[in-house]
């Protein structure tokens, strides 16, 4: 995935959005959107003996997909330094071709890249209804 920032509909209180398009073998989630809004971010992830360029952050992911949704909570540490990210999604709801996903996690990693935005890759778990 190529995660952009994004303002449009953002309703984030930190004013943090990304949204990006999936790209996958798997035909359910090929061209889905990632949408991702911010809802809270510590510096140092809360713990003072970490650099300061070490934030964590909470939020929740939107995929819209065809055939269905799913939704996570996320939980992650976004090193400004470097400009790489690592995330811990678990799915708490999904429609329709996802409504078995309920409880799948998702692992999700991503660097900063020239122009902005990052590029990102995800692994996990995703049931899919026939």
């Amino acid at each position: 995935m190529a995660l952009q920032m994004t303002k449009e509909g953002c309703l984030s209180q930190i004013d943090l959005c990304t949204v990006g398009t999936v790209m996958s073998n798997e035909p359910a989630l090929s061209g889905a959107m990632w949408f991702f809004t911010g809802h809270g971010m510590a510096e140092t992830a809360g713990l003072p003996s970490l650099p300061k360029t070490l934030q964590s952050y909470a939020g929740t992911v939107i995929v819209t997909a065809k055939g269905g949704t799913f939704t996570t909570t996320t939980a992650g540490m976004y090193d400004t330094e470097s400009q790489a990210f690592s995330q811990l999604d678990k799915i708490v709801k999904g429609t329709d071709r996802f409504s078995n996903s309920t409880g799948r996690l998702i692992f999700l990693t991503g660097i900063g890249r020239q122009g902005g935005g990052f590029d990102s890759r995800a692994r996990g778990e995703l049931c899919v209804n026939e």
